[in-house]
This record gives structure tokens, C-alpha cells and sequence, in this order.
């Protein structure tokens, strides 16, 4: 029998469902919802019977975004936030005059956002949890409206909220796990997923909070004794090159079945420094 580990996963970004309330609104075909997602990442990550808590969003990204500020003054991109106007590659995401209005955005929030966040609070609340992994998926190279349209990004990338060596940032002041822990995260699954062919061309084995430094979960909830990490893939590595309305790919299942044994291995060793401090 497998021993649980006291770490929570969390998937905020792996759905892929239209949410009830938007279904006649919404302008965006199958392929742009799959290629805004991080898109089997739910699957890969799977180890529910494993780990403390396993949690994961079932509406697409694109859609509904719980990784996200509530607030709209704190986004970061035009068109960005939990009830997006805008994909990554600049498409609209509502038909024409079907834009949610500011009533039937604050219900969604209220619907989807809040429930997120409360679990996710009592996560953080649980002593038992030693570990929570934040787990996403990137396109190869940066979508348009990203702040690294065209640049190839690397294999596997860790963020902590801090800067480029893990470190604190001084415009975020603050990190949601420490540098050593997110150093040893960043190069065990790198080191774990380098055999892995590539897709499409990928940069660096691993790097720490670039192209991303965290997202809401982290800043929301990564501020305890717990280590709150942010884990970001290369859909190189396993869909391949994507753009906007790019065909859906399927997972390979002798390329999954590798990399969950690998990813599970490294989750281990992780949990392992972290419990042991190193």
C-alpha cells in the first residue's frame, strides 16, 4: 500500500468545461479552449490517492480563471482576470455585445472563485500538510499577449514569488517557500524529465519564477510555516508547438505513463527535503 504524503495538489488551470452560465456567450472553439489550458496536466498530476488533498478546476482557463485576483485593478494584462475578455493570443473571448456585465461578473465570482479559495484556505490551515504543489502547464514558446511573445521557455519551471534565483523580489517583498526548497523543486524535476524527447524546441532544463513568478494561490494563501509552490511544464515536452487555434493533441500514453512514474519520483524526493529540511 502507498503511503500518503501530507502535500496538497492543486490544478487550477487542467479544465477544459464551459461553465452553464456562459455557454451562449461564448465565441471561442474547442481548439483555442484547449490551447489556453493546461491541458493534461490534470491527468498528470493525478496522485489523489497518494497525497492529502487533490484539487482541481473543471472550466477552462480561459473562461473562468480562480488563479486570478478577484480585484480587477490588480490584473496584470488588458483582458486578464477571473472572467476574461481576451485569450493569451489576443482572441475575443465572448461574442460580440455577450461580455459578461459587472453583475453577472461578480456571480461568477461568487459561484466558482470564492468555493477555490476556500479550499484552498483550508488547506492552508491543515498542520498536516507539509507541501503544496501549485501545478500548471506552459506553452512552449510565449503567446502573444504574454510578456515573452516568441521566446522559447524552459522545460520545467518552479516559482516561489521571488526573483530569478529564488530569492526575494523587492517589489513582492515576500516568498511563499524558501529558496533552497525551491532550487531543489526546480532541478529534481528537471533532472527527473530530461529524457524526455521534445515535442516542439524547448530552453532551459529548469529555471526559478521565469516566465512567471506565482500566481494568485500562491500570493492568496502561500504566506504560512508552509512551502506554497507554483510548477509550471513544457507542453513541448508533450502536445508539442501550439498556437491559437492549433489541432487538439492527444497525450500519448507511453509518454504518460513516464512521466507521472518520473514526476512521482520527484514529488517524493521533494516532500522528502522539505519533511527532513534538506
Amino acid at each position: 500500500m502507498t503511503a500518503i504524503l501530507p502535500l496538497a495538489i492543486l490544478s487550477p488551470h487542467g479544465g477544459l468545461a464551459t461553465p452553464p452560465d456562459l455557454k451562449e456567450r461564448i465565441a471561442l472553439t474547442p481548439e483555442q479552449i484547449f490551447n489556453e489550458a493546461d491541458a493534461y496536466i490534470d491527468d498528470l498530476f493525478d496522485f489523489r490517492d497518494r497525497v492529502l488533498y487533490y484539487e482541481t478546476f473543471p472550466f477552462g482557463r480561459t473562461l473562468i480563471d480562480v488563479n486570478r485576483p478577484a480585484d480587477a485593478t490588480l490584473h496584470h494584462r488588458k483582458g486578464d482576470g477571473v472572467v476574461k475578455t481576451v485569450t493569451g493570443y489576443g482572441d475575443a473571448v465572448y461574442r460580440h455585445g455577450m461580455e459578461p456585465d459587472a453583475a453577472l461578473e461578480q456571480a461568477l465570482i461568487s459561484r466558482y472563485w470564492q468555493p477555490w479559495h476556500e479550499r484552498l484556505a483550508q488547506i492552508a490551515r491543515d498542520d498536516r500538510v507539509k507541501l503544496v504543489l501549485d501545478c500548471h502547464s506552459m506553452a512552449a514558446v510565449g503567446p502573444t499577449t504574454y510578456d515573452d511573445p516568441g521566446a522559447l521557455r524552459p522545460r520545467v519551471m518552479v516559482a516561489n514569488l521571488g526573483d530569478e534565483q529564488g530569492n526575494l523580489h523587492p517589489e513582492r517583498a515576500r516568498l511563499s517557500a524558501s529558496a533552497e526548497i525551491a532550487h531543489f523543486t526546480a532541478k529534481t524535476l528537471g533532472d527527473s524529465l530530461a529524457d524526455v524527447p521534445e515535442l516542439a524546441a524547448t530552453g532551459a532544463l529548469y529555471a526559478l519564477n521565469h516566465p512567471f513568478w506565482g500566481g494568485w494561490d500562491l500570493w492568496l494563501h502561500g504566506t504560512g510555516a508552509q512551502p506554497w509552490l507554483m510548477i509550471e511544464l513544457n507542453r513541448g515536452l508533450y502536445i508539442g508547438a501550439q498556437h491559437a487555434t492549433a489541432p487538439i493533441v492527444p497525450l500519448q500514453p507511453a509518454l504518460r505513463t513516464h512521466m507521472r512514474e518520473h514526476l512521482w519520483q520527484a514529488i517524493t524526493a521533494i516532500t522528502d527535503f522539505v519533511i527532513t529540511g534538506g
